[in-house]
């Protein structure tokens, strides 16, 4: 095997030690499987070797930034830790992206070195004239380029470069990562994670989940997303990762059964349509689920634990600035529905007396990319203030009340949109829910709800206020109830309340 141990001179703990380690301890082991991709640990570090070597060579230095837009591939491991091993700071974006937003991000960024899928490369190819702008130097392309004279092929700079000697030498203080937010509440920003912070979350994940050395790991959640949570503390118990381009139940269940699958990564909404796709019998080999991102609904937890009783599932709370914060077991996970679970180790949380979660830990993010304002609006006393509201149980367990920007006030009072949106999917008929405030001239807000109707369900506004009228206080009932067919979504599979809130001022303008 070539090159150095990253870290060795000092000790210090680095992103890309992380694949050096799972090489060097288990270099025949299966660590990627995309496709008809199959790649040992041996293979992966050779040719991230081999990338750092050709980055180094056309200059990319100690803090420059290489940005990766593309969907989930077997090549996304190679440029987080390569981009490590010179100093240089990784950013995958979002590829929902169209171009103007991920020119937005590009020029916050201003990479060197920018690498793009087959689609991506399409759009970049019609603004090529626009790249300079960014600062970026040199665009590889992971498939055929769309034209050979304007992007390089991937492929040709891992052929042709040597392994990277000697890495460049990092503090846990350096920047490693940049994700941007998913700008569900406005413009995208870049969160700044370090060396230090995120060893620190590989090493705090792997332990809450009880991860066991030679885990086969299925990645459908977007990578550029959920590469913090599950890319990381797998690579650190050596674990082989099966990659999707995207989400599918169909493939996913197959995917398990092939090839093994003992843990996979999800949200609540594609955990609900796995569960409407599930197999008749589970594949053996699934032993764990992990979840996070948004509230559980109980009915749905309590469905799937009936489903699946031989499977472990684990919900854990965090944010891409902040991931390690609450972690709740399989044991709890229908008794303390409606809660995140307790303090992760390390994690610090307080609540203010507005309601508000004010967070710290090791993985806490470094700040917000060029954007000291931002930074200093959500740092105070070194925590971060979270945005979401919460308070904590008698036995310790976190309860999350909703976003400090999406409580609703009508008529004086406070309406929690999640409270509300847990009573509707309580109905039946119901298999998805998001409530927004509207202004209104009498109550200053107005409650108004969404509803995603269940297959074959026959429900109708009048049937939804009868419920809602014997769980609900008046102040909290919706006054409107909109049926459609799907609810906008982040890259990672949250509701879009913001959009969904323009929908009603939209329809209110006409």
């Amino acid at each position: 095997m070539t090159g150095v141990t990253p870290g060795a001179k000092g000790g210090i703990l680095r992103l890309d030690a992380l694949l050096d380690r799972a090489a060097r301890s288990r270099p025949r082991r299966e660590a990627v499987v995309f496709g008809d991709i199959r790649r040992t640990y041996a293979e992966v570090h050779d040719r991230t070797l081999r990338l750092a070597g050709g980055l180094r060579a056309l200059g990319v230095q100690k803090g420059d930034r290489v940005a990766m837009w593309t969907t989930n591939c077997a090549e996304f491991m190679e440029v987080f830790f390569g981009a490590a091993m010179l100093g240089a700071i990784a950013s995958p974006l979002d590829y929902w992206w169209n171009w103007q937003e991920a020119f937005a991000a590009l020029t916050q960024l201003r990479p060197r070195i920018l690498i793009l899928g087959a689609a991506q490369a399409e759009a970049a190819f019609a603004a090529r004239a626009s790249l300079g702008e960014c600062g970026i130097e040199h665009v590889f392309c992971l498939d055929a380029p769309p034209s050979t004279a304007a992007f390089d092929s991937y492929a040709d700079l891992i052929a042709r470069s040597a392994p990277l000697e000697e890495p460049s030498q990092v503090a846990p203080s350096d920047p490693a990562v940049i994700l941007f937010t998913s700008g569900s509440t406005g413009r995208s920003k870049g969160a700044v994670h370090t060396h230090g912070s995120l060893t620190a979350t590989a090493a705090t994940m792997a332990l809450e989940l009880d991860l066991r050395d030679g885990e086969r790991t299925l990645h459908f959640l977007p990578m550029f997303s959920s590469c913090l949570e599950h890319l990381l503390p797998l690579t650190l118990v050596r674990a082989t990762h099966v990659i999707l381009a995207r989400f599918d139940a169909p493939t996913i269940w197959e995917t398990a059964r092939s090839c093994g699958i003992t843990h996979m990564n999800a949200v609540p909404t594609t955990l609900r349509r796995l569960l409407e796709g599930a197999p008749e019998e589970i594949p053996p080999s699934l032993a764990l689920v992990s979840y996070a991102s948004e509230r559980m609904p109980r009915p749905l937890i309590a469905a799937l634990v009936e489903r699946m009783p031989r499977v472990r599932f684990v919900q854990f709370y965090g944010m891409i600035e902040h991931l390690c914060l609450t972690v709740m077991d399989s044991q709890d996970q229908v008794r303390k529905s409606g809660t995140v679970g307790r303090l992760m180790i390390g994690a610090q949380l307080r609540v203010d007396d507005a309601g508000e979660i004010h967070a710290r830990s090791a993985s806490m993010f470094a700040g917000y990319w060029q954007d000291a304002p931002a930074t200093a609006q959500v740092m105070h006393s070194g925590f971060m203030r979270t945005g979401d509201l919460g308070r904590f149980d008698e036995e310790g367990f976190l309860q999350l009340e909703g976003r400090v920007k999406e409580m609703i006030k009508s008529g004086g009072m406070t309406v929690i949109p999640a409270e509300v949106e847990e009573v509707l999917v309580a109905h039946p008929g119901v298999r998805e829910a998001a409530v927004v405030g509207v202004p209104d001239d009498q109550w200053g807000e107005a409650v108004h709800a969404f509803a995603v109707l269940a297959p074959g369900a026959c429900v109708t506004q009048a049937d939804l206020k009868a419920f809602t009228q014997e769980r609900l206080a008046g102040y909290k009932r919706p006054k409107v109830i909109h049926f459609v067919p799907e609810l906008p979504k982040t890259g990672i599979g949250k509701i879009a309340r913001r959009i969904v809130r323009e929908w009603v001022l939209a329809s209110a303008t006409r």
